[in-house]
């Protein structure tokens, strides 16, 4: 079994994904089959009037002086909730904000939750405010300015006095969801996915996995984080390995990684719980994650290490049966079968569950990986098999099951030989 230690190794051996095939990525995750609700005239009328939930909100205007204060005081203002979305942003973007700011152009306000009287936490906004903050710590220069390229290639530090007092008389609009909005953690939950998935200020809607990240913070969260970050993770799927200053402060490689900055990473790995078990499947793809989620919501620290174990267990075992050809489909449609075409969500949704399948007989899988291996290049070269596995399709239960019965049956027989 191939082991890989460390990042500087991983940095040999990773092929990381091109841009076109992270997009394919992504879009994989995406597909989803419409969820139809039935519900009568009255059973509308009924659910407008029991659903109705006032939110109390407060506006206030911080100076950035203000705003640097509150940031440094983590009890006063949390800058980074556990379910806070990576940090997208460019040293571009963060240099448009600070132009924005030096020309007193409107800034779409922050939204924050008091999560206690006089404490709060960053529901969108985190990135303005996080930008504020590094650019006066003189941790990233200004570049591509437009209205101002006197500037570029300037810290913080090395702008005129006037200019420096000037940016410290802006500041940013704020509105804040009060306490008072909800009595119980289950209302604060339902408040917050209410105010997540309707946010658009920062001009980046909150994707599925996202909203997920912002909503079930748990210890099964912390897992799905930690499983995406893993070197073997990171190597078979081609994104750059973890730093040892993330989520902080991460490398413009990483943050130019969609798969890292997007969480399509996590949602990859969600997948394999979320599938394990069908028998609850009801809707689309997304509403299976989200009930998932919420289902692991008050699972404990133990079982969520174990979950870990398991998946980590697969996938080595599942690297060590197809090595480079890991979640690969055929090169090309005709002719040279071989897996070295583009990584592929769904196959990777069925060779792992299938390897989870036989994992009391990972021994005889890896010993009969040739066999599996051309199996799967069999089973892969016919055009229908390939559209069952990959294709639109694929999404139903049904779409789900078939998949996943073709590379459990391969499996079988790979423990039998």
């Amino acid at each position: 079994m191939t082991e890989i230690k460390g990042n500087e190794e991983n940095e040999k051996i990773v092929s990381y994904a091109p841009s076109n095939e992270v997009s394919i990525i992504i879009d994989d995750l995406d597909v989803d089959l419409p969820e139809v609700v039935h519900m009568t005239e009255a059973q509308i009328e009924d659910k407008y009037v029991n659903s109705q939930t006032r939110i109390y909100i407060q506006r206030n205007d911080f100076l950035i002086p203000n705003i640097l204060q509150m940031v440094k005081d983590h009890e006063i203002l949390d800058l980074s909730p556990s379910y806070q979305r990576r940090m997208r942003w460019t040293e571009a973007k963060k240099s448009h904000l600070i132009e924005s700011l030096l020309m007193n152009v409107p800034i779409p306000p922050i939204f924050l939750y008091e999560k206690e009287f006089a404490k709060y936490e960053v529901m969108d906004g985190q990135q303005r405010l996080s930008t504020i903050k590094t650019f006066y710590e003189n941790e990233f220069k200004l570049t591509d300015l437009k209205k101002w390229p006197e500037l570029n290639g300037r810290y913080f530090r090395d702008l005129p006095m006037k200019i420096q007092n000037g940016l410290s008389r802006r500041g940013l609009a704020a509105v804040i969801v009060l306490t008072e909005s909800s009595q119980d953690e289950t209302t604060a939950m339902e408040l917050r996915q209410y105010v997540f998935e309707r946010l658009n200020t920062g001009g980046q809607i909150l994707n599925a996995q996202e909203i997920r990240n912002c909503i079930y913070s748990s210890h099964f969260n912390e897992l799905l984080v930690r499983v995406a970050r893993n070197p073997l993770f990171t190597s078979v799927w081609g994104i750059p390995p973890k730093e040892t200053t993330e989520p902080q402060h991460i490398s413009r490689k990483l943050a130019k990684n969609s798969l890292y900055s997007t969480m399509a990473d996590c949602q990859i790995v969600l997948r394999y719980f979320a599938l394990s078990d069908l028998s609850d499947f009801r809707g689309g793809m997304r509403s299976v994650l989200d009930k998932y989620m919420s289902k692991k919501r008050k699972a404990s620290k133990e079982d969520c290490d174990k979950l870990e174990k398991e998946y980590i267990l697969s996938l080595k075992t599942a690297h060590s049966i197809y090595e480079d050809r890991l979640f690969r489909l055929p090169q090309a449609p005709e002719g040279n079968n071989d897996l070295k075409g583009r990584r592929s969500v769904p196959l990777a949704d069925a060779v792992l569950l299938s390897v989870r399948s036989q994992l009391g007989e990972t021994a005889k899988l890896i010993r009969n990986k040739e066999f599996i291996v051309q199996e799967t290049r069999q089973l892969l070269s016919d055009l229908d098999n390939r559209l069952a596995i990959v294709g639109r399709l694929g999404v139903s239960k049904e779409g789900i099951e078939k998949r996943l019965k073709m590379f459990e049956e391969i499996m079988h027989r790979a423990v039998l030989r």
